[in-house]
């Protein structure tokens, strides 16, 4: 009971009783047994509830089982004489409060109850949080921009040693195809020394293969290919006697044989070269004949190297187009009437549509110069 009387004894006090009645805090008392004995008017802005509906009845029930445990800790505290403090939600609401407790003691100095004062920190805590969260953020902001720093100084350094990489590739290919052009301007000669059409021939046969090469949309590599082939077709001929290959009369079966001999042996020759490009398999297949009626492996379409099919075609319009020291030339025309008539039987349909193309729709001709010097043709050379 004088715990029931000290609050009224408080209340009775007019100053004392606008206080606690209008303070902006959450006040409130509890007696030993843990009922509530006075909250004052802020409690309803709090829970919803009147402060009368709890009057009596105990403190507990104004918390869920999330608070229950921690309320009931610090009122334990309180009445061993301590002032705790403590952050808790009320029951079914979303309002956070601070709790600081005082032990309420008797006119013996006894602990005869608890009270307090609660604040809502609901709006602070919010605020806390997001700054933390704005600290979290400008942290990992900070973290990753020394991380965005140091890829880029990664990235410069990648991109610096490819570039480096790139200079040094773009001067071992530049000497390669200066090898290249050596090996080439070798071999022809060679050939040229045993056989003054040859040299003529190929060169000739280069510039159309790359025309059609380029009409058809093949890539520069693939076109750089067919160039360097083109150039070296017919290297194989360097194991054909002379006597034969200046023949007027018409070729015997063992004359024929050795003479189409000559594409393996240009594989055997050309296969050692180092280039970038399948050369050896080009001048080993630019006689076969999409029928398999082609030498030297008598191969099917599918099997054929479009690089070789642009060759042979290439080959056989120059070859009918120019004369031979056993005989006199075809002509153009009849070059173009042979590939025309045979296109899907021995020729591929895209090489030969790409060869007459670039004849009758964009004036193609050979270049009409005497090839004895091989300098004349270093235009072409330059381009592989």
């Amino acid at each position: 009971m004088e715990i029931s009387k000290l609050i009224d004894n408080l209340m009775d006090h007019e100053l004392m009783g606008l206080l606690l009645s209008n303070v902006t805090d959450l006040t409130y008392i509890y007696d030993t047994e843990g009922n509530v004995l006075f909250v004052n008017k802020i409690f309803e802005k709090f829970t919803g509830h009147r402060p009368e509906e709890f009057y009596g009845k105990p403190f507990a029930s104004l918390y869920d089982e999330s608070s229950l445990k921690e309320a009931l800790n610090m009122y334990a505290r309180t009445l061993k004489g301590e002032c705790p403090q403590y952050e808790l939600y009320f029951k079914n609401t979303k309002v956070l409060c601070e709790y600081k407790n005082f032990p309420l003691k008797g006119e013996k100095g006894d602990i005869i109850g608890v009270i307090g004062i609660a604040r809502d920190i609901t709006l602070r805590k919010q605020r806390e949080e997001v700054k933390a969260l704005n600290e979290s953020l400008e942290k990992r902001i900070a973290e990753n921009s020394i991380k965005l720093v140091k890829i880029n100084e990664e990235l410069t350094e990648e991109i610096y040693n490819r570039k480096r990489l790139e200079s040094e590739s773009k001067q071992n290919s530049k000497r390669l195809q200066k090898s290249l052009r050596c090996i080439i301007q070798t071999m022809a000669s060679v050939v040229e020394l045993r056989d003054s059409y040859a040299v003529g021939h190929q060169r000739r046969v280069a510039q159309l293969a790359c025309r059609i090469a380029e009409e058809m949309g093949l890539s520069q590599e693939r076109i750089d290919g067919v160039c360097f082939a083109a150039n070296l077709h017919d290297i194989g001929k360097v194991s054909v006697p002379t006597e034969i290959l200046g023949k007027v009369e018409q070729l015997t079966e063992d004359e024929l044989n050795m003479l189409r001999n000559h594409s393996r042996v240009g594989y055997d020759i050309v296969k050692e070269i180092e280039s970038p490009y399948p050369v050896a398999q080009i001048v080993l297949q630019h006689h076969e004949r999409i029928n398999r009626s082609g030498y030297p492996m008598s191969l099917s379409d599918k099997d054929i190297l479009l690089e070789a099919k642009i060759l042979g075609v290439a080959d056989v319009v120059e070859a009918m187009s120019f004369p031979r020291p056993y005989r006199s030339t075809f002509g153009l025309d009849k070059a173009l009437d042979e590939i025309s008539q045979n296109r899907g039987i021995l020729y591929d349909l895209n090489v030969v549509h790409a060869c007459l193309v670039i004849f009758h729709e964009k004036g193609f001709k050979f270049e009409q110069k005497s090839y004895a010097n091989l300098r004349l043709f270093e235009d072409v050379l330059l381009k592989i």
